[in-house]
């Protein structure tokens, strides 16, 4: 059996740039013996969340009932009243907001100051959804965006005459949202609304993961994707992956590689391997050690 990779792997900017600044809140924390935080898990990776507590750095959602430390906003970025409430409790804040999220929320926030209405696209309850409905105007007003989280929702959106045809209107795109769902919603809005406006789209990162996993699928069998199970990118690939007709195998790492799955993926000549953007590429280079380890050996490098 062949293995061959996908044109793209490891971390994307955003989650790379987090890990980073993880690294240095724990070296800090250790030389000052202070705490130190993340503001929700730091990213969608149990191997890595549990690797970096292991280290002192310990996932929480708000400050209450902690003592004062360093705390890390992870690349989703987290909502203004949060923001505020570490701040007033005294923690020192070390923002690693994805920038292409950051500027999401700045246009939102930019967008309710001039009394442009604002719609979110994005996955319900996602922390970087939350965090850009969680955005506030300078004088500390919650913005109103209208969220919505599918096609349905934006034709619900549309009978329900909240927005005016001709209001002005700006849309923020949670940055990991289904690129094949944010086209046909974005096509029935700027049918229906004479002055919407889409900012931004789901990430290049995305978009290039999407397309590597659409091109391996046309040279292999079926496809080994490997992820986070909170990851929704991740999801998304495998999702990409069995829409195109292949079989799929969803692991989070090399010790959910079981015998009823090398059997099984020992029926197919050629397999392909891809990863989420929260995935660490030594995670996949396990994989492929188990694999050959299992006797599925062969690598080709596409």
């Amino acid at each position: 059996m062949k293995i061959i990779r996908s044109k793209v792997l490891g971390y994307c900017f955003g989650v790379a740039n987090t890990i980073e600044k993880a690294k240095a809140c724990v070296a800090r924390a250790h030389e000052e013996n202070c705490p130190c935080y993340s503001i929700g898990n730091l990213i969608h990776n149990e191997d890595v969340v549990q690797k970096f507590r292991s280290q002192g750095l310990v996932s929480i959602k708000s400050p209450q009932d902690h003592e004062c430390g360093i705390a890390l906003i992870r690349a989703h970025g987290i909502p203004d009243k949060d923001r505020r409430a570490f701040l007033k409790a005294g923690f020192e804040l070390v923002d690693s907001t994805c920038p292409i999220v950051a500027k999401g929320a700045q246009t939102i926030r930019h967008a309710a100051e001039k009394g442009i209405k604002t719609v979110v696209l994005g996955v319900k309850d996602h922390a970087e959804t939350l965090g850009l409905l969680g955005v506030e105007t300078k004088d500390a007003k919650p913005v109103c965006s209208i969220l919505i989280c599918s096609m349905e929702d934006a034709i619900a959106l549309v009978e329900s005459k909240a927005l005016d045809k001709e209001d002005d209107i700006v849309v923020v795109t949670q940055t990991t949202f289904k690129l094949s769902e944010y086209n046909r919603i974005k096509k029935y809005l700027k049918q229906q609304f004479e002055y919407i406006r889409f900012s931004n789209m789901p990430c290049g990162a995305s978009k290039t993961r999407i397309e590597a996993v659409t091109e391996l699928t046309k040279t292999t069998d079926a496809v080994i994707v490997v992820g986070g199970k909170q990851s929704e990118n991740t999801r998304g690939l495998a999702v990409v992956a069995q829409e195109l007709g292949k079989p799929v195998f969803q692991i989070l790492n090399e010790t959910e590689i079981d015998d009823n799955m090398t059997k099984e993926l020992s029926k197919f000549e050629k397999v392909g391997i891809c990863s989420g953007s929260s995935t660490p590429t030594y995670v996949i280079k396990a994989v492929e050690d188990k694999l050959a380890k299992c006797g599925l050996s062969g690598d080709e490098n596409d």
